[in-house]
């Protein structure tokens, strides 16, 4: 298991900058559970690629939310997938770090209902990346992207943090 602080708060503050210099941009990123697992679980096939994406969001500024649904999601995939003990040791870590929590607000927690209804049978989807997707609709001029691999989010028109990287290069 990974050291999940190093990845998403590794980097110190950049040195303040005179007016002539460029300043990094600050971007607001949602975390999904599959970019957490990635992170944490050494041997996930996405790990290295993960911690380039998070190399280069902290370097841009990033600052990271995550969803009601998304710590639950990954202990569960921990506990499945790697340990009861793995997961227990994320979890301790995950509350540590208290990554700012983005929800819905009330009257507007149809809109992930929303989503799940709008998605076809044949993809594989879950209630929580529907969820992701109304946080992401209801605040698409604050969220930049979503640090994810699942392709749900750019087949329903949603930028991955993955892309950033490429825009810049």
């Amino acid at each position: 298991m990974a050291n999940l602080s190093k990845y998403l708060f590794g980097k110190p503050l950049p040195d303040p900058v005179t007016s002539n210099q460029k300043t990094p941009m600050v971007l607001d990123i949602l975390l999904d559970a599959d970019a957490l697992v990635a992170l944490s679980k050494t041997d996930d096939t996405n790990h290295s690629k993960a911690v380039q994406i998070s190399n280069y969001l902290q370097e841009e500024g990033a600052i990271f939310y995550i969803s009601p649904f998304t710590i639950s999601e990954v202990v569960t995939v921990l506990s499945y997938k790697v340990s009861h003990q793995a997961a227990k040791k994320f979890l301790k870590e995950v509350r540590k770090l208290a990554l700012p929590l983005l929800q819905l607000p009330k009257e507007s927690i149809a809109l992930a209902d929303d989503w799940f209804i709008k998605q076809s049978s044949k993809k594989r989807i879950s209630y929580p990346d529907c969820y992701n997707m109304a946080l992401l609709d209801k605040y698409q001029n604050q969220l930049q992207a979503i640090f994810s691999f699942d392709q749900i989010y750019p087949k329903n028109g949603f930028k991955l943090a993955e892309n950033l990287l490429k825009l810049s290069d």
